[in-house]
């Protein structure tokens, strides 16, 4: 496999700290990849010359024009973030997905000389401080991207750290940076990583099965330790903080990346003030429908067919901004808003639950 570890030799630059706020940039296309038969990693360059800083474990917004229609995906950044202070460039290392429509464009589509329109950086999910003790990086299929993106800076500012890499994956094909992480433990002494197939095939001697406390134990026996930072689809990351939790962590010490719808909590005075039948009118430009109580305003327009462009659902791309011209909400978003955007009366659609009647506007 190609690997990026000449970018980590290349930048000079203190441990990033706090990002630049997200902006829209135009990015070039100028490498493709081949990973493996089903994973490329597209290098781009932003078109202008002063990049905005981001933070490892962050994500960008590509938005894509696919037969005439706007597409928006959020994907995590795999490069590290000096590497674009020195030339400008970033990665997204991505799997084609059967089912992914974006994917398999981008897969299929996208070439060295192309621009795509982006918004960057985005997310919470991110390495900004350097860890002060041991820390694990779990990771499912394509969620090794972010975190490759921390590897890759702590290989240039902190090669001693201790840090265990816990990746599942179905089968051996499938296992992304492989090349790199063997070459990495030889610069990282304590770097230790392990590998779990769930469809290991003949001559595989490493562990087998889905992610389980008995494999975690057997990876990291202090797991329940170390600070962690995990990414892959959700349920695999729910059962991964279910077995932190069980051997006595602190529930601020697990970090997780989420792209995708999230319901918004309700408090339970909330719910008692209004009543579980309780039911909001909305109005959208000249559309209207009904939100149920701790429903976001955006899974209430999916529900009754109310198309409101969206990228990640999770309250990070901004994609699903709206006006708010009247009414009460609940926001809680993870940094798809300015603060001058909310000043101004702007919503997120994934992140708002209404309080009351609403009257939005695009």
């Amino acid at each position: 496999m190609a690997n990026s570890l000449g970018d980590i030799d290349a930048f000079e630059v203190p441990f990033p700290g706090t990002p630049d706020a997200p902006v829209d940039r135009v990015l070039e296309c100028i490498d493709v990849r081949c990973e493996s038969p089903d994973v490329k990693t597209f290098v781009f360059r932003d078109t202008e010359l002063n990049g905005p800083r981001f933070v490892a474990g962050q994500a960008m917004l590509l938005t894509l024009d696919m037969e005439g229609e706007r597409v928006d995906r959020t994907f995590s950044i795999a490069s590290a973030p000096g590497a674009i202070a020195n030339n400008h460039t970033l990665e997204l290392t991505l799997k084609r997905q059967p089912a992914g429509r974006v994917t398999r464009w981008l897969h299929d589509e996208l070439k060295p000389g192309m621009c795509v329109r982006s918004r960057y950086p985005l997310g919470v999910f991110r390495l900004d401080t350097m860890p002060q003790g041991p820390i694990a990086l779990v990771s499912a299929g394509s969620g090794a991207s972010p975190l490759m993106s921390m590897l890759r800076t702590l290989a240039h500012h902190a090669p001693g750290q201790d840090i265990a890499w816990f990746h599942a994956a179905r089968r051996a094909e499938d296992i992304l940076f492989a090349d790199e992480l063997a070459t990495l433990q030889t610069r990282m002494p304590k770097l230790q990583a392990t590998i779990t197939l769930s469809q290991p095939g003949p001559g595989w001697f490493g562990l087998r099965g889905r992610v389980s406390r008995r494999l975690i134990a057997a990876a990291m026996p202090d797991f329940f330790t170390r600070e962690v930072y995990c990414c892959g689809p959700t349920s695999f990351m729910d059962d991964v903080r279910r077995i932190h939790a069980a051997d006595g962590a602190r529930h601020a010490r697990f970090h997780v990346e989420h792209f995708g719808a999230a319901a918004v909590p309700t408090s339970p005075a909330d719910s008692a003030a209004l009543g579980a039948d309780t039911r909001f009118n909305i109005t959208l430009g000249e559309k209207h429908f009904t939100a149920r109580v701790g429903e976001t305003i955006l899974m209430a327009a999916s529900r009754q067919h109310v198309v409101i462009p969206c990228g990640c659902a999770s309250g990070i791309c901004g994609t699903c901004k709206l006006h708010k011209r009247s009414g009460v909400i609940d926001m809680r978003h993870q940094g798809g808003l300015s603060t001058e955007d909310e000043a101004k009366g702007l919503i997120l659609a994934c992140s708002s639950r209404p309080l009351s009647d609403l009257a939005l506007d695009f």
